[in-house]
């Protein structure tokens, strides 16, 4: 295969490479290259050095993407312990093995594809035409040096794809293969299952002192205090700093005026209506009685009847029925077409005749109509001086946020900065993150946890929460966790011990009547024994045709999904109610009608997999032919 390869690079090249440069290397984490040269080496391919400097650049990129991605829940301590650092430079390595490797098979990128590429990347056009400026800032803001940097980058990403891609390309699968795959993915099987549920084992069980004492202590590490932190917090809040804003009567007047339209209210009417429902598909029957039935009120109606009695007694739209009907008052396009139509074609006091909509018949009358006006100064002045008092607030809060910002770098602490500038302190003496919920600042759960990583002496940053709110936190001092004494905790801990024996007991009964289930059907055992027996819907080995069965957990579906039809799986299953002993009750074989619709997805999704392991296969044999030394204490210093 590679032969061909060599022979044909210069024919096929240009054909492949255009494909998506970001599948290149999606298997084995083969992304930023950045060619540099000089400082000390972090790894050897070959006895040739890859610099620190390469590798910093590599690393920052990746970790620039992280907190692109991440925004403000963005840790380098939590992106670090990912194991960052090692997939950086593996990535480096495969890059500078794949160069290697496309060198020796004569495989080049031309410069007129490598220029195409870049033309006509959107990334790099405005208004749909390349942008010599733009491309420039971008690169060097992905964080190349040049953009000459970047094009060597992105060649190699185009021979690495051609590579990929012709393995890829090279796979085959059998129609037998894509047969039975579909067959073991479209097959259904319904399952039964009989759950001990420890819940049910807890009224028999008794909890000695000394059965408490030496479940805590075994367990004692699960009894803790609370990590508590003590802290001064600065908060900026728009909605308090609006109260003491006064606003002038002439610029209420004036907002007022600017936005006239805004308080331009359209025609409303008041009607009330009586149905009769009607199924849009119902036979002549049905509708002949419908019919019949309002064409009876009508007449009432233009006889003088109540309108308001009539709807009690006979409107099939129970919500409005008790209150005679009534509507209340409706804009024009609040209702359906034909019933808005008639509504608005109505004079005061008139009667509609019979209305037809998929909801029914109905009749209308129109009560009364608000004709479009314009809402007064005086109605609308306390709302307008609110919102004119919280735009205030919202340019004072970001400015006194810029303010805090300033202080905090010249001052050595939250509350010398803020006097500095006469904010207030906020103090919280040994809070638990738990307790911290009950107040807004805290409310959103990542900003939370944040604060909570958080030691006396960090950097003071002044946060946006949102809603022009700001917030600035200094952690004074952390109560760590300890172990609590068995006096301080003793409830929980009976608590504890006696759900521990009732699974202990579920489980053990679980496993008992496993012995029993290949011979027994599980419907007998779960009335011997009490227990509820759940038979499940059709299902497919991903779950889907019962969604609402949440004993079919993920292992329990693969085990039973091994098994033939009228057979147990061989284990009890941990399920989200207790334990379970799950049985193949039918075999649903897939539908062999569907093949043909089916049958090019899963083909396409074979060839991709066997492609990818062809793949995986070749730079796994390309990096067996090369001596690679990584130095790790050259890495721990980044």
């Amino acid at each position: 295969m590679l032969e061909s390869m060599r022979n044909q690079a210069q024919s096929w090249i240009a054909k492949v490479i255009l494909g998506g440069v970001a599948l290149s290397f999606v298997l084995w984490g083969v992304g930023d290259y950045f060619s540099s040269s000089g400082g000390q080496a972090v790894a050897e391919l070959d006895g040739t050095p890859i610099s620190n400097s390469e590798f910093y650049l590599a690393y920052e990129r990746q970790m620039n993407n992280y907190r692109s991605l991440l925004g403000k829940q963005f840790s380098k301590k939590a992106v670090e312990a990912l194991g960052l650092k090692q997939q950086t430079i593996q990535t480096i390595i495969n890059r500078h093995l794949i160069q290697s490797e496309a060198q020796d098979m004569g495989l080049v990128a031309p410069k007129d594809v490598l220029l195409a590429t870049v033309r006509s990347d959107p990334a790099f056009q405005s208004a749909g035409n390349f942008d010599t400026q733009r491309y420039q800032v971008l690169t060097r803001n992905m964080g190349f040096r040049t953009p000459t940097d970047y094009e060597a980058s992105l060649r190699m990403d185009l021979i690495a794809n051609a590579i990929q891609q012709a393995l890829l390309q090279s796979a085959t699968v059998s129609d037998a293969e894509v047969r039975a795959s579909y067959a073991r993915e479209y097959e259904q099987r319904e399952l039964e299952a009989l759950v001990v549920e420890p819940s049910a084992m807890r009224k028999n069980i008794k909890i000695s002192d000394t059965q408490a004492r030496d479940y805590f202590a075994a367990h004692e590490n699960a009894y803790r205090s609370p990590l508590r932190l003590s802290m001064n917090v600065v908060i900026i809040d728009p909605q308090k700093l609006a109260g003491d804003i006064a606003i002038d009567d002439a610029d209420i007047e004036a907002a007022y005026a600017e936005n006239k339209d805004r308080y331009l209210q359209a025609e409303t009417r008041r009607a009330r209506h009586i149905l009769i429902k009607l199924s849009e598909n119902a036979d002549a029957a049905a509708n002949k009685a419908a019919h019949a039935k309002i064409e009876k009120i009508l007449k009432q109606l233009k006889s003088g009847a109540s309108f308001a009695k009539l709807a009690k007694r006979f409107s099939d739209d129970k919500v409005t029925a008790k209150n005679g009907g009534d509507l209340g008052y409706l804009p024009r396009g609040a209702t359906v077409p034909a019933f808005d139509s008639a509504l608005f074609s109505l004079s005061k006091g008139e009667l509609s005749d019979v209305i037809q909509t998929q909801f029914g018949l109905h009749i209308l009358k129109l009560e009364d109509i608000k004709a479009e006006h314009l809402k007064p100064l005086a109605e609308v002045r306390d709302a307008l001086r609110k919102q004119l008092a919280l735009n205030k607030a919202d340019e004072e809060a970001y400015r006194l946020s810029q303010d805090l910002d300033d202080a905090l770098g010249r001052e050595d602490n939250l509350k010398a900065a803020a006097d500095s500038i006469n904010l207030k302190i906020k103090h919280f003496d040994s809070i638990s993150i738990a307790e911290a919920r009950a107040y807004p600042i805290f409310s959103n759960g990542g900003f939370r946890s944040s604060v909570f990583t958080k030691q006396p002496g960090d950097t003071i940053d002044v946060n946006e929460q949102g809603k022009g709110r700001f917030v600035a936190i200094e952690v004074l001092a952390r109560d760590a966790p300890a172990n609590l004494p068995f006096e301080k905790v003793t409830q929980q801990v009976y608590d504890d011990a006696l759900q521990a024996a009732a699974r202990t007991k579920a489980k053990t009964l679980a496993e008992q009547l496993l012995t029993q289930a290949s011979s027994s059907k599980l419907s007998v055992l779960g009335q011997q024994h009490g227990l509820p027996l759940y038979l499940s819907k059709p299902v497919r080995s991903n779950g889907s045709g019962d969604r609402n069965a949440d004993w079919l957990t993920r292992e329990g579906l693969q085990a039973a999904f091994d098994l033939p039809e009228d057979a147990v799986v061989g284990h009890v299953l941990n399920v989200a109610k207790g334990f379970a002993i799950i049985k193949v009750k039918h075999i649903l074989k897939a539908d062999a009608d569907l093949f043909d619709k089916q049958k090019k997805a899963i083909r396409s999704r074979l060839l991709k997999a066997d492609g990818a392991v062809r793949f995986a296969r070749w730079m796994a044999d390309a990096r067996s032919h090369h001596e690679i030394q990584i130095h790790d204490k050259v890495l721990e210093r980044f």
